[in-house]
């Protein structure tokens, strides 16, 4: 290969030559033919056959050259010839080969070849050009009947899901920069400085610690799902309130106090309980401390009437008919309130019998609002939120929630029928009874119309006397109760349809609870 630069032809062909084709051979700067044909060559075929600027016939056929056709053939701008059938060559034909305007002749058969044959130059002429042998090829000029290419709209498609997957990753980045900012951000705010503790007047951790005796066991009134209840006081005039003091261990306690601030800070109504102040500070030990001051609720909460604990002095304090036909009507106020009233929906989330307050007067608020839901009035649907994998209180929480569904005002509906039905029976729906398919919703359904006095609470009903023995027995000494009755019960199965769009609305249910009030008699 070291020759005179001069030479003009190499003809080495049908020996018995092996080893590679030297890079050296781009020393040929003059040769017009070269021809190693019918060898035991082996290897890549060398880029520097590039620099051979003047040559026109290359014939590499019947030997062992493996590799890609190199692109750089194209360099060869006066190629007329170029054999290279007969190989062990793979990958595709360089598209750059179709630019040699002077080649006049391609032969690549019986070789590895596969994709889109081009279709422009040498590539046009298909008496000139053999590809045959080469059984992953396609595409080209339709005289070569070769399968048609789907490669194209693969790289189209492979190009558009690069695209997609560019751009969602940089939304992705973007998004994680942005969490990472407001993260920070809000981390270096004090938890005092929220904008919605912001809007309640607040009192200071000292003043709650003086007014419950240090948060005495002997001041605990309730517990819930993120802390508990004490009574206490506050100045001025050393107010009786009750003091919810959240578990800040507890998963989701910070979100349950902003929430809850959220959907009581600008809501009034009789019939929900009222937030004094609240409390964003440290403790003594210097941990984190937040808690929510309401009115007190001197009857305590419904549950304790329905169910009271075995240790409570007075056992004998119940509620009449009369009176649990009022609670719900109050409970009921308060939701169509949530519902309809506010400049955003509220839907409550927790509705049960130990989140209806009684005040002296036995009047019913609503409380505990620390699962609540906001939805705007503008733009979204005051049937659902996008917000899912709410969290209630098993037996109450509807079944479309466990199912993913989105919160919804169907499902405070669904919470207050159980409610009805609990305040009707004295029975809880987590009853032992109610397994294996049994449920509240059927034992009522199941006997409301041969068996209704089995299944109410018997300190509803009055008492009469026995006609003949003059023993006193439970019974419907009035028309009207019987009639209230199956018309209470009537509503807390209506709603409970399985689709919550089929439910009863608290629209529907106030005009029915004021229909059995007009005929109901007082003193029952």
């Amino acid at each position: 290969w070291s020759l005179n630069s001069s030479l003009e032809l190499v003809n080495l062909s049908h020996n018995s030559l092996s080893g590679s084709l030297p890079d050296e051979v781009g020393q040929l700067k003059n040769i017009n033919v070269l021809d190693v044909s019918e060898n035991q060559l082996y290897g890549n075929i060398p880029g520097t056959i590039r620099d051979c600027s003047s040559l026109e016939y290359l014939y590499l056929q019947g030997n062992s050259f493996h590799g890609i056709i190199p692109s750089s053939l194209a360099s060869l701008k006066g190629l007329r010839h170029l054999d290279l059938s007969r190989n062990h060559l793979s990958g595709s034909i360089p598209d750059v080969l179709q630019n040699i305007s002077f080649l006049e002749y391609l032969n690549v058969s019986f070789n590895m070849l596969d994709g889109e044959v081009p279709t422009e130059g040498v590539f046009r002429n298909a008496s000139e050009l053999v590809v045959t042998g080469n059984n992953k090829l396609c595409g080209g000029v339709l005289e070569l009947h070769l399968p048609l290419c789907p490669v194209k709209s693969e790289k189209h498609a492979k190009n558009r899901n690069l695209a997609i997957i560019s751009v969602i990753a940089f939304l992705l980045i973007l998004s994680f920069i942005l969490t990472f900012y407001w993260m920070r951000k809000r981390s270096k705010k004090s938890s005092s400085d929220s904008p919605t503790i912001d809007q309640l007047a607040k009192v200071s951790y000292q003043n709650l610690h003086h007014g419950t005796d240090g948060f005495s066991i002997r001041n605990l009134i309730g517990s819930g799902s993120f802390g508990s209840v004490y009574k206490g006081t506050i100045e001025p005039e050393d107010t009786v309130v009750a003091i919810k003091v959240l578990n800040l261990q507890k998963k989701g306690a910070h979100k349950s106090f902003i929430v809850e601030c959220n959907a009581l800070k600008n809501i009034r109504h009789r019939n929900l309980v009222k937030i004094l102040t609240c409390c964003s500070s440290t403790n003594f030990k210097g941990q984190e401390f937040k808690a929510l001051v309401f009115e007190y609720m001197t009857n305590g909460s419904l549950e304790s009437w329905l169910h009271p604990a075995a240790d409570i002095a007075d056992q004998h304090r119940s509620l009449n008919l009369e009176e649990r036909l009022i609670i719900i009507t109050d409970v009921a106020l308060a939701f169509h309130y949530l519902h309809y009233e506010c400049e955003q929906t509220i839907i409550h989330c927790d509705l049960k019998p130990g989140n209806v307050l009684l005040d002296d007067c036995m009047v019913a608020h609503v409380s505990d609002f620390g699962l609540a839901r906001l939805l705007s009035s503008v733009g979204v649907s005051h049937t659902q939120s996008s917000t899912v994998g709410i969290k209630g209180t098993i037996g109450y929480t509807p079944p479309e929630h466990g199912m993913g569904f989105a919160v919804s005002i169907e499902g405070d509906m669904y919470s207050f029928r159980i409610l009805i039905l609990e305040m009707l029976t004295g029975r809880r729906p987590t009853e032992e009874m109610f397994q294996d398919g049994h449920n509240l919703h059927n034992y009522v359904e199941i006997s409301i119309s041969n068996h209704l006095l089995q299944i109410v609470d018997p300190t509803i009903l009055p008492y009469e006397l026995e006609q003949g023995t003059g023993n006193k027995k439970l019974g419907l000494t009035h028309p009207s109760v019987e009639r209230c009755l199956f018309s209470l019960f009537r509503i807390a199965l209506a709603c409970s349809m399985e689709s919550p769009k089929e439910r009863m609305s608290m629209i529907e249910i106030i005009r029915e609870l004021n229909l059995i009030k007009s005929f109901f008699p007082s003193g029952i």
